[in-house]
């Protein structure tokens, strides 16, 4: 791939994952108010997501997020993250209130096919690290023989 291009899709790819951003920017600050009253969707662990040539590697940051409350998924080339932040208590009076609690859910569309098989997750210190390793070509290289079979 000629290096100009390789640049116009890389710039694609990051204008396309910030249009991503906003729209759940917009969903996440709606006015949805989960079943057991928390506070609206208005939080999104942040996340990051690198690629190499044989697996896809997730970071989430989810300080106060119990283990057991955290949901991940992964169907086809499409991973989802989701669970919940547990608020502090009932009829607490804050003087400051800056975190937010409730749902959240976050979804990543990946390049390639994935090993659902090889799915490893760890989760430490308010970080969840998940290797996602890429299937590997199922093809066969087949040799041709000069005589006839």
């Amino acid at each position: 791939m000629a290096p100009l291009k390789k640049i116009y899709l890389e710039e694609l790819a990051r204008i396309q994952d910030r249009i991503n951003s906003l729209f759940e920017q917009a969903l996440l600050t709606s006015d949805y108010e989960d079943a057991e009253g928390g506070l609206p969707g208005t939080w999104a662990p942040a996340v990051d997501v690198l690629e190499t040539e044989d697996a896809y590697l997730l970071f989430a940051e989810l300080p106060g997020v119990r283990r057991d409350d955290i949901q991940l998924q992964v169907r086809d080339r499409r991973l989802e993250l989701s669970g919940r932040r547990a608020a502090l208590g009932e009829n607490l009076s804050f003087l400051r209130m800056e975190r937010s609690y409730g749902p959240f859910r976050r979804t990543f569309d990946l390049g390639a096919p994935v090993d659902a098989d090889g799915i490893a997750a760890a989760y430490e210190a308010g970080v969840l690290r998940v290797l996602i390793p890429k299937r590997k070509p199922s093809g066969v290289q087949v040799e041709i023989a000069e005589e006839q079979v």
